[in-house]
């Protein structure tokens, strides 16, 4: 099982975000936001290349960066609390 750290990119109204989520295997970007986010369905309007809506089509979403990681790395992430 791998673990793939993603950082997003998210556009909140006004305000932008960034937030990390581990994930067992490697996806596409819209598979990351997908699972990450919830999203339905992916809209033909992208904002960008790779940004997507939510649901609601306020908000945006995109893949910052992903690494794949160590178990060890995993495990002081956790103990940090940057993922859970």
């Amino acid at each position: 099982m791998k673990n793939i750290l993603v950082k997003f990119h998210l556009q909140i109204g006004d305000y932008e975000h960034i937030d990390y989520y581990l994930f067992n295997k490697k996806k596409s970007e819209w598979g990351y936001c997908k699972e990450f986010w919830g999203i339905h369905k992916r809209d033909s309007n992208c904002l960008k290349d790779n940004a997507f809506w939510d649901n609601d089509m306020v908000n945006a979403i995109s893949v910052y960066s992903e690494t794949e990681i160590d178990d060890e790395q995993k495990k002081t992430l956790k103990q940090l609390g940057v993922i859970y």
